[in-house]
């Protein structure tokens, strides 16, 4: 039989569930390494630390600036701050090439859809009814469209595939002012 004063045996107080006994942390030392590594330029070393005018009626602790830059510097926290803002600014771009490869992919099955139409139509078309110009009109636009959307150089004229003036008739106005602007531009501004 155990004797009636016999002691429990001690716990090792380094047993995996242990946890060290004391009091906590004075700061939080992960908000404060969030804040500054999220942070934008203004938050600074400085700003965090407790010299630095906290709003009215605060209640949290910040540590002196001799703290706070031994630590980030322990833990590379204007490393961790690079990394941050260029994950950051990875997201964003692959975002925006993500949205305008959607929205050309919209604009070319715009472009394929108008210039079927105006297949459509020519295979049908009556000549008292529409006019044929109408529909390569439409043909025409449908072609821009998708050339443009799928990032395709415009078509441009050059003066030298010119032969007769029967082929400037053919331009429109703003091919017509494109040429002229070129032609300005080539003789210099003397001779314009």
């Amino acid at each position: 039989m155990p004797s009636p004063k016999a002691k429990p045996p001690k716990k090792d107080s380094r047993s995996r569930g242990a946890k060290p006994q004391g009091r906590p942390p004075a700061y939080d030392w992960t908000a404060i390494r969030r804040e500054y590594i999220r942070g934008d330029d203004r938050v600074t070393l400085e700003s965090l630390s407790a010299d630095a005018a906290t709003p009215h009626g605060s209640q949290t602790q910040r540590p002196s600036l001799s703290q706070l830059k031994r630590r980030s510097s322990a833990e590379d926290w204007l490393d961790l701050r690079t990394q941050f803002r260029a994950q950051v600014a990875a997201r964003a771009q692959a975002l925006d090439l993500e949205t305008v490869e959607q929205v050309r992919m919209r604009q070319a099955t715009l472009g394929k859809a108008l210039q079927t139409l105006a297949v459509r139509g020519m295979g049908n078309v009556d000549p008292k009814d529409v006019g044929p110009q109408e529909i390569a009109r439409l043909a025409l636009v449908g072609t821009q469209i998708e050339r443009q959307a799928r990032g395709m150089e415009e078509y441009t004229v050059r003066i030298e595939d010119l032969s007769s003036p029967a082929d400037l008739k053919k331009l429109t106005r703003e091919q017509l002012s494109e040429l002229l602007e070129r032609r300005r531009k080539a003789r210099g501004p003397a001779q314009a």
